[in-house]
């Protein structure tokens, strides 16, 4: 569903008529095409990404917000088929956060439901759905929402993210691909390479032009194949790629899932039999989340054996000082 223009080109086409009929046909008709394409751009301007509350932070204070919903409260006990009062009280049931999303949904349904019509209901909504798990919901409306405003890239990421989640690698990547047409972007190459991954498709070419990028392209090319080889139980190969990225993460720009990396890079070095690896990597990763339960158990183990270790390693060393002095009184 598109919000219509049908009332601009009605305008349109009487004003062509009245030229026409005024100047002949010529003129008119060099006209009509003057004003079929100062039609199409302002169609076009109004498709651009619209500014509106999207956070908590652009709207109204939370108690503000409430005290606004007492007031539609009473609008709505009055009549209860307002849609313009549903659909305010459902987008500051949005702003109040996920613990009223259910009541807000409800609200823009409805409003929705009795004839409302406006596009940032899709946004909503389709942030409401994705926040409750009906993401089959969530895309139909960011779908309905770009339909609308194809230039949104914060609602089209959103879009390529819940495709990737729910297994829609296609949607992703196609969604990925029109990202990227405002230019390269490394988040969104690795985003495409595993998705092109994820549907079977060669993504060499994709990691190649994240290298080529240096810096935080390399960091993620690394961090992306690493993942594609732990995924494939390639322990060794990913080890050495996920321990590189480890080792670059000050090149992230802002690198925002360090614990996972690090998780990721110690697990798949204890795996190839890299002790060592490993848990040089743990105190980094219990660092940067202390919570970690695998990361802090992996810890615990690798300790104990290396406390048995040297304990065998001690006890070696004593016993071979021991045979060492009584080779030595033998000779005396």
């Amino acid at each position: 569903m598109k919000v219509s223009y049908e009332p601009r080109a009605h305008v349109l086409r009487g004003a062509v008529r009245k030229l026409i009929q005024s100047y002949g046909a010529s003129l008119g008709m060099l006209l009509f095409f003057m004003l079929a394409a100062l039609y199409i751009f302002m169609g076009r301007a109004n498709r651009l990404p619209p500014d509106f509350p999207r956070t908590a932070t652009d709207f109204m204070q939370a108690s503000k917000a409430e005290r606004r919903l007492g007031e539609l409260q009473a609008v709505l006990a009055a009549n209860p088929e307002d849609m313009k009062a549903l659909a305010e009280a459902g987008r500051l049931k949005y702003q109040l956060g996920p613990a009223r999303y259910v009541e807000a949904v409800a609200d823009l349904e409805r409003a929705r439901a009795l004839g409302f019509s406006d596009a940032r209901t899709f946004y909503y909504l389709g942030v409401m759905y994705q926040a409750v798990g009906l993401y089959d919901f969530s895309a139909q409306e960011y779908r309905k929402f770009l339909n609308n405003f194809p230039e949104d890239r914060e609602a089209r990421m959103l879009l390529a993210k819940l495709s990737y989640a729910a297994g829609d690698y296609p949607g992703a990547i196609r969604e990925y691909e029109r990202l990227l047409q405002g230019g390269p972007d490394p988040v969104l190459l690795e985003n495409l390479a595993l998705a092109r991954w994820k549907n079977k498709q060669d993504y060499s070419a994709t990691l190649g032009e994240l290298r080529a990028q240096r810096g935080a392209g390399a960091f993620l090319a690394d961090y992306a194949e690493g993942r594609i080889h732990y995924e494939l139980k390639e322990y060794p190969r990913a080890a050495e790629l996920l321990k590189r990225a480890a080792a670059s993460l000050e090149a992230s720009g802002g690198f925002t899932d360090r614990a996972q990396l690090l998780w990721l890079a110690a697990d798949a070095a204890y795996k190839s039999k890299d002790q060592e690896g490993a848990y040089a990597l743990l105190p980094q990763l219990l660092a940067a989340s202390p919570d970690h339960q695998e990361g802090r158990s992996l810890l615990a183990k690798l300790e104990k054996a290396r406390a048995a270790t040297e304990k065998a390693r001690a006890a070696a060393e004593k016993a071979a000082a021991k045979a060492a002095e009584k080779a030595a009184k033998k000779k005396k």
